[in-house]
């Protein structure tokens, strides 16, 4: 019986300090939006953007679907100077015809010295602009075909994005901003949104109501207390270690310095000096951000991330359970190849918040929770069956996590809400909501996935822990529809 109570008092303090933390963003990043929402508008700083050009770089596989509708949204963003970059990775599909099919394109020589090795390029094409590029090489997996767009890049800024991911039209200006109003900005991003049963007319995402599956509302939901909630607190306090591979942007001078992103044919010296050889990891998105951490600190500069919750993503999230089930132990294996990678960072006071703070919440908030809340479940069926739990207590905490969640939730929507009712339209349909129905399905949603999709979200963490453990390294994939586009 003493271990019992000796392990009960370790969960309390473990799950004290874990919703310490949440309790601490939440209310950070109501109080961001609520100050926010009684600011007036006012003007919008004027900066100059064209000294500043920008390369978008697209890593395409299997893209047919969508890589044509997403091309297109792309030219059109509100931004005075900047390229787009399709790196076309040994896709078996129509990728590549469709992009020869649907754009002006002619074949370029093969020109330069390339800074990053990657799998060999087959074939350049461009327009006679310059502003759409198409690499053809072969297949190398998306850190690769990053570092090939990366070494042909003109843009003094990389932005990178997913295939089947689409910019609001001010979202370079906005994550661009941050870089020019602070140096040591090293990294900027914005929030995702779910692109799933929306649709494109003169190439802007219209009609985002919420959608019907309740497996896209959950992710909708898991989003908005990501970006909006977490992301948002730990970028103010300099602890934000993963800023998402769907939507990131970089200094190209910092990304060749610190050598571009990680892959097995990645041989920079500053990454065999770091790493070693033959590296790699599932998810290079966290490890390219706390690498340029480590690689500024020695520089003896303090780096800084910045989100902005009003830069719009919209990307596609997985509608079949088997396939978020991969994604998202995918996306914990990567997160445990990091924090492995990079482990005498941690508690490390030389790397400030990110060694003191981000990296310690990465490890026993993110990545061992599944396994904490495990063995607390294991722990409360070992304990009732001896007669040690209160079944009130039980019942009240059944009862807190409904009204918790329908408290964040409902306030952190309609604070949301206000503060982008003064700013753009792209805001408020990122929510998905349009009426007072929507908005209730939403919030019926995040109470109804604490008690199940949580449970979903924790056995694919185990899936990833396995695949860490085992270092299995597939990228998985998921098979996309791909959005509805009005011609007209």
């Amino acid at each position: 019986m003493l271990t019992l109570r000796i392990i009960e008092k370790i969960l309390i303090i473990y799950f004290s300090l874990y919703l310490l933390a949440d309790f601490s963003m939440y209310f950070y990043a109501l109080g961001y939006f609520i100050i926010g929402s009684f600011k007036s508008r006012g003007k919008q700083l004027q900066t100059d953007f064209s000294a500043h050009p920008v390369t978008i770089i697209v890593p395409a596989y299997n893209e047919e679907v969508s890589i044509a509708t997403s091309v297109r949204a792309l030219m059109h963003l509100d931004y005075p100077d900047y390229e787009i970059m399709i790196v076309n990775d040994g896709s078996s599909d129509g990728t590549l015809q469709k992009l020869l099919e649907q754009f002006p394109l002619k074949i370029v020589p093969i020109t330069g010295t390339f800074t990053l090795q990657t799998a060999p390029v087959r074939q350049i094409y461009q327009t006679n602009d310059r502003k759409l590029t198409v690499i053809d090489k072969a297949n190398g997996g998306k850190a690769d075909a990053i570092n090939a767009g990366l070494n042909m890049a003109r843009g003094h800024f990389i932005c990178t994005i997913d295939a089947d991911s689409l910019l609001e039209r001010d979202a370079l200006k906005k994550t661009v901003r941050p870089f020019l109003a602070d140096q040591k900005v090293t990294v900027s991003g914005g929030q995702l949104a779910a692109a799933n049963d929306t649709v494109i007319k003169q190439n802007r995402i219209v009609n985002a109501h919420v959608p019907k599956k309740f497996i896209v509302q959950w992710q909708i939901i898991e989003y908005i207390k990501s970006f909006l909630i977490s992301r948002l607190a730990l970028s103010r306090a300099n602890a934000l270690l993963i800023m998402s591979g769907a939507f990131s942007v970089f200094k190209r001078e910092d990304l060749l310095k610190a050598g571009g992103f990680l892959s097995k044919q990645n041989r920079h010296p500053y990454v065999l000096k770091t790493l070693g050889q033959q590296k790699q990891t599932v998810c290079e998105d966290m490890e390219i951000v706390v690498r340029l951490e480590k690689y500024k600190r020695e520089q003896k500069i303090t780096p800084k991330t910045a989100f902005g919750p009003g830069a719009v993503c919209w990307t596609e999230v997985p509608e079949k359970p088997s396939s978020l089930l991969k994604q998202r132990a995918r996306w914990h294996q990567g997160l445990g190849e990091t924090l492995l990678m990079y482990r005498n960072m941690i508690f490390e006071p030389a790397y400030g918040a990110t060694g003191l703070l981000g990296l310690p919440y990465y490890l026993f908030f993110e990545f061992l929770s599944p396994v904490v809340k495990i063995f607390s479940l294991i722990f409360v069926i070992i304990a009732g069956y001896y007669g040690l739990l209160n079944v009130k207590w039980i019942f009240l905490l059944f009862i807190s996590i409904i009204l918790t969640t329908a408290i964040v939730m409902s306030s952190v929507t309609v604070a949301v809400e206000r503060w982008t009712y003064q700013r753009q339209e792209s805001g408020r349909n990122a929510l998905r909501y349009k009426s007072f129905g929507d908005w209730l399905k939403l919030i019926l949603a995040g109470i109804s996935a604490e008690f199940t999709y949580a449970f979903f979200k924790i056995i694919a963490q185990l899936k990833g822990i396995y695949q860490f453990l085992t270092r299995q390294h597939d990228w998985k994939k998921f098979e996309r529809k791909g959005i509805k586009e009005i011609k007209k």
